[in-house]
This record gives structure tokens, C-alpha cells and sequence, in this order.
């Protein structure tokens, strides 16, 4: 009897085999690609730098800045929009006869983009902005402003399907220049505008300004009219409709600025900027302060050496941390490097890297992946085709390209500084800026690619186990019956 039943499960496993391997053969192992990391230029016979850089849904990203290579008249908007490993899918300049240049770019909800900057081609320096399709095609432009100069910096698109500028204006306001912030429909009318400041200058710049999970903004930038030296880090927390719920200053007896601004996972915001009052020498140190949703210190430290350090754009990380982009005249190959520092969710370093030649280089943006890696977008004077070129680096979670000789570890230490935020009382004012519309077509460029690095891991085999619509067919298996003995 148990010789019957050994028999049966040994042609049982026999047939299960047989199952497998016409499986395999049918359905081979699929090569799964990795993902890849590179530095890449992008440029012309001139000069072209990227401010901006965000990650796609396609696993790409797009970069905006400014061109004069490709100019129609002097600087215009760039844009690109690249795949996952660099490649250019299309790339547009856009811009009249004079100054134009692109701050921020921003994907929307429709697949296709938002992009904010300065023109000075419409009639005086004015805030311009373009809504793109998914191909770079303008669906609408239109530029806002006064008498005197005004200009966006930063866009968002809003929960209502709108957007919020943010920007800076001597048309209207208080004092010399003021914070400005306009809120707009998905068409581009203005729903409503205003200025933020004191006799002293007020201004705002890179990536200031958030949509806050309560539906208001939060928007930073630097102040000469309030605070404790002569210029400091400014905080505004609004609500909805642009009024103040609270506002404080950051700030020694020197000069401070901040040019960047994210709301954390646990409701409370991180600030990057730079500092003289505080850090390593008299020389700018980048500045990191995290707050509470209040507004209160829960942290701040200076990071740098003894030259020009400086940020201009922070990005939380999903470990609760963030990442901080920037330049360092401290550290690197040299003139000026482009700085990463990774912060622990505590302002703790937990790596930094400066990536650059013998020229000089800027680390204008950055953004995670959803890799855990990053993408980052500036500008190197280094490599190129150019006088100097748009340069983007996709680079792996700890910051590096494998292989590579760009991400050098740095030696900047965090130095705690011990600042209070102090309430203010900005003027706050309805603007007057009319909302014109311009007719500039985007013109295709033909940028030169030049790769610095490339590390692509090997592909792996896998093999998915997968049903199917039609069914498996099942095998029986039958064996003659054996008699008891």
C-alpha cells in the first residue's frame, strides 16, 4: 500500500515540473530595468542657466530657466522636459524682445505645466506667466503688473484648480519693494492681490511659497523694515484669501535671507536660506530653521565654511528629513560647487556632497524621486557647450552616481543658533496690477546633450507568475490500480 501511494506523489511532482517548464518556455523571465543615474548638460553656444526642476508623472522631469542661446531677443523662458535617463522629449523657448526668464515651473493636474518668471519684453519689467499643454504648447500667457516693476518668482497650482504667485513689486505696496501675491482661476484672471510690507524693502525669491494643508499659504523671503539687524528671514502664514494669521521675523544683527519654503508631515514648515550674523565667518552660511505650525523654533543650524555659502531651494524627504540645494564657495573643486546637504528629520547631517569642475556651478532645485533618489537642476560653468548650460543630475538616494567622479563629500558641521521668532505688523494691501494678455509663439531649440557621468545598473531577471484571462488547463493524472496483495 505505501508503495502505491509513493508512486502516485512521485508522478504527481513529475507532472507539477512539467507544469513549470512549459510555464517558463511559454512565458520566458522578463528583463526588468533599473533605474539610472547621470549628470547631463544641456546648452547652446552662449548661456543658459536652470532655476527650476520638478519630477513628472511619466518618471521624467521638467526644467525651466533661461536662454540667451536660443533667444528670440535677449534672455528668453527655456523649457525641457526630459525622460527618466536625460533624454530631451521637447524643449521650447519662449519670450519678445527683450529680458525674459522663467523662475519656477510647476506641473498641473491636466498633465500639462505652469511656468512663472519676469518679462520685461510687454512694456516694463512685469510678472509673466505661461500655462503650457503636456507638449509645451501655450494654451494661455498673460503678464501682470504696474507702472514699475513687478515680478513673480514662484507658482502653484491651488486645490480649487487655480494658482498662487508669489513675487515681489514697486507698483504698489508700502515701502520699496513688497512681497506680492496674486491668486488666480485655472484661466489666469486675478481673484484677488496683495502686497506685504514696510518702509524698507521687502522681497521674495526661488521657491517661497506652499499651499498649507488648512487650504491657506505660507510664504517667506527676507524684510528690511522689521527685525533684528538689517535684513532677516520673514514668515507669513495666510489665510485663503491672502489675510494674515501670523507673521515673525528670524535674525541676527547682520543680514539674513530665505528663499525657500516647505510645509512637513507634522504641520509645521522647514526654511532654508543664509545668514552672516551666525555660522563659521563673516561670510553667508546656509541657514535651516524648523518650525512648529505657529510659527516657534523647534530648530535652527548654520552649515558652511570659510567662504559663500548659500541655498535656494529645500525639499522634505519621505524619511521626515529633508534636502537642501544650494552653493558652496567652501568646499569642492572649484570657484563655487553645487551643494547637497541631506538633513535627518532632527537638522542632523546625514550626508553631503558638492559636484562641480574648475569653473563655477549652482545647485538651483531639487526634488525626491520616487526612488528615494534625486533629481536637481542648476547651472556649470564647468562642462557644456557653452559659456554656461542648463545642468541636471539624477542622482541615487545617498546623492551619488556610481562610478562617478561628481558627489564629493563635504565637511560642513551644523552649528545650533539660538534665534526667537518676533512678531511683526506688515501693511498689508489690496494691489492693483491689471492681468494683459501677451502673444508670444514657443519655438522648438536644438540644445547640445553632453553627458559628464551615466551609471545604468545591469537589468534583472524576473519572473512574474501571472494569471491570465484564459484559464490554466488542469492536468489529471490517472494510475492503474494495483491489486492488494
Amino acid at each position: 500500500m505505501r508503495s502505491v501511494r509513493a508512486s502516485k506523489c512521485v508522478l504527481a511532482l513529475v507532472a507539477m515540473c512539467l507544469l513549470l517548464i512549459c510555464h517558463a518556455i511559454l512565458d520566458p523571465p522578463t528583463m526588468r530595468a533599473q533605474v539610472g543615474y547621470w549628470a547631463a548638460t544641456y546648452g547652446g553656444r552662449s548661456g543658459e542657466s536652470a532655476w527650476s526642476i520638478n519630477p513628472t508623472a511619466d518618471g521624467g522631469c521638467a526644467v525651466a530657466g533661461w536662454s540667451y542661446s536660443f533667444a528670440q531677443g535677449d534672455d528668453d523662458f527655456w523649457v525641457l522636459k526630459l525622460s527618466q535617463d536625460g533624454a530631451v522629449q521637447w524643449q521650447k523657448s519662449y519670450g519678445g524682445y527683450d529680458d525674459d526668464a522663467a523662475d519656477l515651473i510647476y506641473p498641473t493636474s491636466d498633465g500639462g505645466y505652469i511656468v512663472t518668471g519676469y518679462s520685461a519684453s510687454f512694456g516694463g519689467l512685469d510678472a509673466w506667466v505661461l500655462k503650457l499643454d503636456q507638449n509645451g504648447n501655450i494654451q494661455w500667457q498673460k503678464a501682470y503688473g504696474g507702472r514699475d516693476e513687478d515680478e513673480t518668482v514662484s507658482v502653484q497650482e491651488t486645490l480649487d484648480g487655480g494658482y498662487v504667485l508669489a513675487g515681489e513689486t514697486t507698483s504698489f505696496g508700502a515701502g520699496n519693494w513688497d512681497v506680492w501675491i496674486l491668486k488666480l482661476t485655472a484661466s489666469g484672471a486675478i481673484q484677488w492681490q496683495k502686497t506685504y510690507g514696510g518702509r524698507g524693502t521687502e522681497k521674495c525669491s526661488a521657491d517661497p511659497i506652499v499651499q498649507t494643508s488648512d487650504g491657506g499659504y505660507v510664504v517667506t523671503g527676507y524684510t528690511a523694515s522689521f527685525g533684528a539687524g538689517h535684513s532677516d528671514v520673514w514668515v507669513l502664514k495666510l489665510d485663503e484669501n491672502g489675510a494674515v494669521q501670523w507673521q515673525k521675523t528670524y535674525g541676527g544683527a547682520g543680514y539674513e535671507e530665505a528663499h525657500a519654503m516647505r510645509q512637513t508631515l507634522d504641520g509645521g514648515y522647514v526654511v532654508a536660506g543664509f545668514t552672516d550674523s551666525f555660522g563659521s565667518d563673516d561670510d553667508w552660511d546656509v541657514w535651516i530653521l524648523k518650525l512648529d505650525p505657529h510659527g516657534a523654533v523647534m530648530w535652527q543650524k548654520t552649515f558652511g565654511g570659510p567662504g559663500n555659502d548659500v541655498t535656494w531651494s529645500v525639499h522634505q524627504t519621505s524619511d521626515g528629513g529633508c534636502i537642501v540645494a544650494g552653493s558652496t564657495e567652501s568646499f569642492g573643486a572649484g570657484q563655487r560647487d553645487a551643494w547637497l546637504l541631506k538633513l535627518s528629520e532632527n537638522g542632523a547631517v546625514q550626508w553631503q556632497k558638492t559636484y562641480g569642475g574648475q569653473g563655477r556651478e549652482e545647485g538651483e532645485s531639487v526634488r525626491q524621486t520616487d526612488d528615494g533618489g534625486y533629481w536637481v537642476g542648476g547651472g556649470t560653468q564647468s562642462f557644456g557647450a557653452g559659456l554656461y548650460d542648463f545642468w541636471v543630475l539624477r542622482l541615487d538616494p545617498q546623492g551619488s552616481i556610481p562610478g562617478c567622479a561628481l558627489g564629493v563629500n563635504s565637511n560642513a558641521t551644523g552649528q545650533n543658533t539660538t534665534v526667537v521668532g518676533v512678531s511683526c505688523s506688515a501693511t498689508v494691501s489690496n494691489s492693483g496690477a491689471s492681468a494683459r494678455d501677451t502673444h508670444v509663439s514657443a519655438v522648438n531649440s536644438a540644445a547640445t546633450v553632453r553627458v559628464q557621468c551615466v551609471y545604468q545598473p545591469t537589468l534583472t531577471p524576473t519572473v512574474t507568475l501571472t494569471p491570465t484571462r484564459t484559464p490554466t488547463p488542469v492536468y489529471r493524472i490517472y494510475l492503474p490500480m494495483i491489486r492488494k496483495q
